[in-house]
């Protein structure tokens, strides 16, 4: 379901099917590692999707309240420097991915607890001339 709201936006938006391809493929990575942080933590909270348009670019959201990321070996092993156990930071491929298809990539803890997975696909990606948001009611 996220990966077809998120694809529907970005062809809205005009983005061609490569870059509709790269969108599809962070938000799942993104929902994967939150269904993951929920699950480990056992939280009913629902995990958000959100897409919108931020000075004529198109950005995405994942925001889940799981127990949160340790953005410092995030950062650790997005850069290589680390390579954690197995099984002791899962989804560090899946975010690392992400990173590299949108190299603007944020991934946050946020303030009361869980992670915000966002990332941007430039104006330049997609089609002048559309300027609201599609109505899915």
């Amino acid at each position: 379901m996220a990966r077809m709201f998120a694809g529907s936006v970005a062809r809205h938006f005009g983005c061609d099917e490569d870059v509709v391809e790269d969108v599809k493929v962070a938000v799942s990575e993104a929902c994967t590692n939150s269904v993951k942080a929920h699950r480990d933590t056992e939280t009913l909270e629902p995990i958000e999707l959100l897409a919108r348009l931020v000075d004529g670019d198109l950005q995405f959201e994942v925001v889940d309240a799981g127990g949160g990321i340790d953005t410092e070996l995030q950062k650790a092993v997005s850069d290589g420097a680390v390579t954690p156990a197995a099984g002791l930071y899962e989804g560090s491929l899946g975010l690392t991915l992400i990173s590299s298809l949108f190299p603007g990539a944020e991934i946050v803890r946020n303030e009361e607890r869980g992670t915000t997975v966002r990332f941007v696909v430039p104006a330049g990606q997609m089609s002048a001339g559309t300027d609201a948001m599609p109505s899915f009611d």
